[in-house]
């Protein structure tokens, strides 16, 4: 290929490259402010916690650089629609399994600075996983935020499983002993635009929409994974183009770097979530300042004109700017924001510097229960037969799986060709049912209760994830 075909080739493919949504004027932003009737205190708030976020990211960078942080992958950038969720959505109510650049969420959700820092270094303080786990794998427990893998896109259909268990516990809340479920909870999950590629979110999103189930997803867009552009693997470089007539799902599209812009989005999927019209989809656009992690340095792939005209939209600048000019703060109260948070940080450093590391005779703690050894004497009994010794293997797990369905309403059984109907209706009819190819299942679907037995889709990846998010709640 000649050097001015490949330029004209070049040239066609920058073309098709997808421009950032443009931020809103100061008199659109401050008049979408009193629509919302935001108040000081709530511009204060998201302030406090966008300053937060980038401030525990500089910090950890500094704290790999020194050996006593391990990873560091940051939010930078993404802070402004993450704030507005945290405003919106309900920590302990709501359930949120987010992805790494998550921080800003999980900051408004209640997570301490504290805390973070702590997971950074991997000592007793991490409230997630007790120092067991990477940095940026945001959980707490109490909060409502599920723990995630470190394996990229597992979290979509794992937010599938834990919307439908909500859904099936309310059918069944009659039964005693049941996990907690609230009324119109929303279950939050979010990712990247790279990840938007993979099967699992395609997976979670069918099953989503034929459910009806209240997954609220967020893509937090930046434009790269890693230094794959978003045109590159997303058809018109958009998702929310993608997805614009998805059947079943709602999608908006808002500029993630304004948090007024997201905190308009973000209320109008949670009223559409909580009245049960089934899952939506929020296409956010923020700004990556800093490189995909401390291992990639994106000025190799990255122009300087590029990340210049990106720093204009970055909510760590556009939004203090504005609140100036819309006269809802004074530069003095904004630095003073910023001060507060340094200092708030700083301390929080100290202490997570002085916080004991696991001890080592600990390492294996919470792989098994700390309460029941299954392997005890306490699970010895005395057989006693009786009926035919002959029985086929087949029978014998259908019997048992009957008895046990009939036991306890919190064992569910699914997968490809399992259930004798997907149709409820012809149980009570002649039909015999399939009950799978072996008829491991068969006639088990009519002695539990309704949705306790059930077909998946032909997926496996479906299957195993849901069950995970069933499993966790």
């Amino acid at each position: 290929m000649t050097t001015k075909k490949a330029t004209k080739k070049r040239v066609a493919k920058k073309a098709t490259e997808k421009k950032p949504l443009k931020l809103k004027s100061v008199k659109e932003r401050a008049e979408l402010s009193k629509k919302l009737k935001l108040t000081k205190d709530d511009h204060l708030w998201m302030l406090k916690n966008i300053f937060t976020s980038r401030k525990l990211d500089d910090t950890e960078i500094s704290m790999r650089k020194q050996n006593t942080a391990y990873f560091q992958i940051s939010g930078a950038g993404h802070e402004g629609i993450l704030s507005a969720v945290a405003r919106t959505l309900k920590p302990s109510f709501d359930f949120f399994l987010g992805y790494y650049r998550d921080r800003a969420l999980c900051l408004g959700l209640g997570v301490t600075p504290y805390e973070m820092l702590c997971q950074a270094n991997g000592n007793k303080g991490d409230s997630s996983s007790y120092g067991r786990q990477m940095p940026a794998h945001w959980g707490n427990r109490k909060l409502n935020i599920v723990n995630k893998s470190s394996c990229t896109g597992t979290q979509f259909l794992q937010a599938v499983g834990l919307a439908e268990t909500g859904i099936y516990l309310k059918s069944i809340k009659d039964e005693k002993s049941l996990p907690e479920w609230n009324e119109k909870e929303i279950v939050y999950v979010s990712t990247g635009d790279g990840t938007t590629s993979q099967g699992e979110f395609w997976e979670s999103l069918t099953t989503a929409v034929v459910n009806k189930l209240p997954v609220f997803y967020l893509v937090e867009d930046n434009g790269y994974a890693i230094s794959v552009p978003t045109w590159v693997q997303t058809p018109e470089g958009s998702i929310s183009k993608t997805l614009d007539k998805f059947p079943g799902l709602k999608v908006y599209e808002c500029d993630g770097n304004c948090p007024i812009e997201s905190l308009e989005t973000v209320k109008e999927a949670e009223k559409y979530l909580r009245a049960g019209n089934g899952p939506v989809l929020v296409h956010a656009h923020v700004t990556r300042p800093y490189s995909h992690s401390l291992s990639d340095d994106h000025k190799f792939y990255r122009t300087d004109d590029e990340l210049v005209k990106e720093a204009k939209s970055d909510v760590i600048n556009s939004y203090p700017e504005f609140l100036i000019e819309a006269k809802i703060l004074t530069a003095d109260e904004v630095e003073q924001v910023r001060t507060n948070v340094a200092a708030d940080i700083k301390s929080a450093l100290e202490e997570c510097l002085r916080t004991e590391k696991p001890e080592r005779h600990t390492s294996m703690d919470f792989i098994f229960s700390d309460e029941i050894d299954p392997t005890s004497d306490d699970f010895e009994t005395e057989p006693k037969f009786s009926g035919k010794s002959d029985v086929p293997m087949a029978t014998a797990i259908n019997k048992v799986l009957r008895s046990e369905v009939q036991r306890n309403p919190l064992i569910r059984i699914f997968g490809e060709d399992v259930a004798d109907f997907s149709d409820d209706w012809k149980l009570d009819t002649e039909l015999k049912g399939k009950g799978g190819v072996f008829k491991v299942t068969s006639g088990v679907q009519a002695l539990g209760k309704p949705e306790q037995v059930f077909n998946s889709p032909l997926a496996e990846a479906n299957i195993i994830g849901r069950a995970i998010g069933m499993a966790a709640r």
